[in-house]
């Protein structure tokens, strides 16, 4: 019997997928310094900071960008004194406390990507990074890596904070996928929507990197059920994740 992989929402943007017993961690050491999302769930970063629960030792780790909210340095570096990890992808390099640092000591850690940004990690996981700007305007000068797992033919999109920058994605005519993850920012812009539809041609979506409902103050929630029933389009699926433990098997 075929053994099913899936995708967890661990909180905010931070999600776990594991295909075959590899794990890999995107965007899930971080901390919620602006008050604005929700934090690493607590009894998770006790067990994890200590090299044990499911979050432990994953094998790779990939950030989309610099903000604390995907990337916290001292999260980072607490986890790797006590979990053995096989490869990183970090985000760009930029003036982020720590973050050059860290690089430089896992250096051999580092995923090595090809001509085409792509990357084999295991005999059936692929991984293939596209880089553009971040959504908020204030934050153009920093890059947002948008992932795409590609695990035996089975293709997720993880794509962050990424701006709605319709001619990005009509240059990156491969970057396709059958589920997407994207930020209710994103699918709130028609932009965004086409994006999936038109350039990315996914099958399902899912809307992710909102606060848990007790710290939703700005009713993230609302606006992504509201766009979603208001653009619903036959055949299309979409879902959103706000806690912790919302998963898709494929």
């Amino acid at each position: 019997m075929k053994q099913k992989s899936y995708a967890v929402l661990v909180s905010n943007a931070g999600v776990v997928v594991v295909h075959k017993g590899v794990r890999i961690l995107l965007d899930g050491l971080y901390k919620d310094l602006g008050k604005n999302f929700t934090d690493l769930p607590e009894w998770a970063w006790k067990l994890m900071k200590k090299g044990k629960g499911e979050l432990a030792n994953v094998d790779y780790l990939l950030f989309s960008h610099s903000h604390y909210d995907h990337y916290y340095s001292p999260y980072f570096n607490e986890y790797m004194a006590v979990n053995n990890v096989k490869g990183i992808c970090f985000p760009p390099i930029d003036e982020t406390p720590g973050l050059a640092a860290a690089e430089a000591e896992y250096v051999d850690k580092i995923i090595k990507f090809d001509q085409n940004n792509e990357a084999v990690l295991e005999q059936d996981i692929k991984l293939k990074v596209f880089t553009t700007r971040h959504v908020d305007k204030q934050y153009y000068n920093v890059p947002n890596q948008c992932f795409r797992l590609d695990l035996d033919g089975t293709k997720l999109a993880f794509l962050s904070d990424v701006d709605y920058f319709e001619e990005a994605f009509a240059e990156e005519e491969d970057f396709i996928a059958d589920i997407a993850f994207v930020t209710p920012i994103f699918y709130n812009h028609p932009k965004g929507r086409r994006i999936l539809r038109e350039n990315m041609k996914v099958k399902e979506t899912i809307i992710y990197h909102l606060p848990s409902p007790e710290d939703d103050r700005f009713m993230y929630f609302k606006m992504a059920q509201r766009d979603v029933e208001k653009n619903a389009v036959a055949g299309e699926k979409v879902f959103i994740w706000n806690e912790s433990g919302q998963n898709i098997s494929f």
